[in-house]
């Protein structure tokens, strides 16, 4: 099980990937998102599927860009009806999902998308020696570290979280030496900051924004995927053809109604790769706290309050 990632850019990933490849990937897409909303589905804690916690609406952008690569090549499809189940029928396209901070924080990470290339030229080096000549094919899968520990997780109400509220909802019968004091000080409009527990460790961030008002902005140094434009339509974003078995299972009430919770639900946590020296970064009105994941960002002054992750636990996958 596994999303090809080869480029940042989901639409440029769907391109390079051979047919067999960009078949599979769609059935995969679905299966993912099943393991990440429905209640009662499998392989809810392979790597594939946690990196994905909290990112539905990037995953189905994901989808969506296989499904029309694979349409546009000429093939029969019946998946794309089922991915957008999980957003409401809306069309995550990447340009609004890179403008909205939805993309999960490893995206644009060389090492995770070199692992990838790495992979692909195993698996068919016909293909892919021409449009990756300098990749080695030794090179092992990256997995990012999940930033959430399971999904849904969510506050689920506008107000803030008590302590002890929150961490149960993390799953925590108690935070990490110096995780409360931070929250107690950004809760009351001031900066703080902490040392994480182990690297990818994200308790303090998700702890804190969830008893913080407002939704949390978090700030990581990296490459930002690039800009893209869509080309391409889904036309009636129907189904072409037949389904296969594994498509055709239709979700039971308690699916249903976690699919429906999913696409209604509004972020709470968004995620930003700042370019080194980008500068002034915009903080959104919407946002209570922001997250800052390297030394190098400077958010406003003027703005919410800041948590900063010290140390050397703070990133995903690398720049």
């Amino acid at each position: 099980m596994q999303t090809f990632l080869p480029h940042a850019g989901f639409a440029a990933s769907a391109q390079v990937l051979d047919d067999r490849r960009l078949g599979k990937q769609r059935v995969e897409t679905l299966q993912i998102l099943r393991a990440l909303v429905w209640p009662e589905y499998g392989w809810k804690h392979h790597p594939a599927v946690a990196m994905w916690r909290g990112f539905v609406p990037a995953l189905v952008g994901y989808g969506v860009a296989i499904c029309r690569e694979w349409r546009e090549r000429g093939y029969s499809d019946a998946v794309l009806p089922a991915l957008l189940e999980f957003t409401g029928g809306r069309v995550p396209e990447e340009p609004e999902l890179c403008a909205g901070d939805l993309m999960p924080p490893w995206l644009g990470a060389e090492p995770l998308h070199d692992s990838h290339r790495s992979s692909l030229l195993r698996k068919d080096a016909a293909h892919y020696l021409a449009h990756f000549p300098e990749v080695p094919e030794h090179l092992p899968y990256v997995w990012p570290q999940p930033v959430f520990p399971r999904w849904p997780l969510r506050r689920g109400r506008p107000e803030p979280l008590s302590p002890r509220e929150a961490l149960a909802l993390l799953g925590l019968e108690e935070a990490p030496t110096g995780y409360l004091e931070a929250v107690e000080r950004v809760s009351r409009g001031e900066g703080a900051e902490v040392h994480p527990t182990a690297p990818g460790d994200t308790t303090a961030g998700l702890l804190a924004g969830l008893c913080t008002p407002g939704e949390t902005l978090w700030l990581l140094t990296g490459t930002p995927p690039a800009e893209v434009t869509v080309t391409g339509g889904t036309g009636s974003a129907g189904v072409i053809g037949t389904a296969s078995a594994s498509v055709a299972r239709r979700p039971g009430p308690e699916d249903v109604a976690a699919m429906r919770a999913e696409a209604e639900a509004a972020p709470e946590f968004r995620f930003r790769r700042i370019p080194p020296g980008a500068g002034a970064v915009h903080i959104p009105e919407r946002v209570g706290l922001v997250v800052v994941a390297d030394a190098e960002i400077i958010p406003p002054p003027d703005g919410p309050p800041v948590l900063r992750l010290s140390g050397e636990g703070t990133a995903w996958t690398g720049a």
